[in-house]
């Protein structure tokens, strides 16, 4: 009796932490949902431009790269390689080659259902001027079959009956612990032989590092889910929304919905922390660039430097299709209104935006300033409400409270 009574006191202890946890999940949702529906024209063609860098960088690391931020930069313009040869671990080398991998996730989501998002990678996709690690027409393909395989994954979680999106996640963990392509690999022992005049042959047995599950295709496209489930207003890259440890529920279902929860909930946070850095910076630029013409793309060179990253004049040329010129001219404009930065990198100028903090006027509480409060029109807080009203909904249809807990 004593047992029943403690199964079912843990019982209602792990109900109450899904249940906190996937209302935190759906709360964060739904403020970057209303955050992205009253974002400004700017503000999401940055933003756009720190998604695609986050899903290089995701798919990069995932695939066995480590690099800094500078370095990446560099790599991107083709000046150094991602990864110094002299820098791989013995059985750590990653499999896929960094550039084609990069090429064939800028195609795919300059097919994404949100403009901004597209229109992003269709300009990057030319500045991509990393040098191939080698040419392997068999690696680039693996790479799309990645994306492909993951596409075809997603779509087959169909329509959701409920906008909530927790269900489809467990549904996704279960399928990618079937899949021969994104399930973990296991350690497998590799025989290797020895021999010599003296000893004759010896074999010993090493263990090799397995290569990484490329579920960084599968949080590329997941986006779209939540798009197409009403969820999002934009169908975004969600990095670091697999997770290993939660593919199967195992004994203890609990357990795993609480780690799918929290990782939805990470991503939300870091989306939004990246929309208000996103609207900040459009605010401080158009601050910064009043009463330039109306054909200067200035602005817009601002604006893909601000969200993607550090550039130089020949990838600048290519995203943006201008002249050496135009290019020379933008970048005057910007150094005057103190919004670029340049670094030398192996004889190469590679600008980069410049670090803008806000500083409110003398006198103007840090609330009142433009750039961190801009004034929304009516729809706008129209439509913020509406969405507040729908997680109100949803967490009424999961019987829990605005506080996370059970009513």
């Amino acid at each position: 009796m004593r047992l029943d009574l403690r199964d079912s006191v843990d019982a209602a202890v792990t109900h109450d932490a899904c249940a906190a946890a996937e209302a935190e999940a759906a709360l964060a949702l739904g403020r970057l949902d209303g955050m992205l529906s009253q974002s400004l024209p700017a503000t999401r063609r940055i933003f756009a431009g720190m998604a695609v860098r986050a899903a290089l960088v995701n798919a990069l690391t995932q695939e066995g790269y480590a690099f800094t931020e500078q370095r990446f930069d560099a790599w991107f313009a083709g000046l150094v390689p991602l990864v110094d040869a002299s820098e791989r671990r013995p059985g750590r080398a990653p499999t896929m080659p960094a550039r084609l991998l990069a090429d064939a996730i800028l195609a795919e989501l300059g097919h994404n259902s949100w403009r901004p998002l597209a229109a992003a990678a269709h300009a990057l996709r030319p500045a991509l001027l990393a040098s191939r690690d080698f040419a392997d027409g068999h690696a680039q393909g693996d790479a799309h079959a990645c994306i492909s395989e993951a596409r075809a994954l997603v779509d087959a979680l169909g329509a959701e009956t409920t906008p909530l999106p927790f269900a489809s996640l467990r549904r996704l963990h279960a399928a990618i612990a079937e899949s021969t392509r994104f399930a973990p690999a296991e350690r497998a022992p590799e025989t290797i032989s020895m021999g010599t005049i003296a000893m004759g042959t010896i074999q010993f047995a090493v263990e090799r590092r397995p290569p990484p599950s490329p579920r960084w295709a599968i949080e590329l496209v997941y986006g779209e889910h939540l798009h197409a489930t009403g969820l999002l207003a934009a169908a975004l890259p969600c990095p670091g929304l697999v997770r290993l440890d939660a593919l199967g529920d195992g004994d203890d279902p609990g357990l795993a919905r609480t780690i799918r929860a929290r990782a939805l909930t990470d991503i939300a946070v870091d989306l939004v922390v990246r929309l208000r850095r996103a609207s900040e910076s459009a605010a401080r630029i158009a601050e910064r660039l009043t009463g330039l013409r109306r054909s200067s793309r200035a602005p817009a060179l601002a604006e893909l430097l601000t969200g993607f990253g550090a550039m130089r004049s020949r990838q600048i040329e290519a995203a943006l299709g201008v002249t050496r010129l135009g290019v020379r001219g933008m970048l005057t404009a910007l150094h005057d209104a103190g919004l670029v930065t340049r670094a030398s990198v192996l004889g190469n100028w590679l600008t980069s935006s410049a670090r803008l903090d806000p500083v409110p006027a003398l006198g103007v509480e840090p609330a009142e300033s433009p750039a961190l409060s801009p004034a929304f029109s009516h729809e706008a807080l129209a439509d913020y409400d509406a969405a507040n009203a729908n997680i109100d909904r949803l967490l009424a249809r999961m019987g829990v409270g605005p506080d996370g807990h059970e009513d």
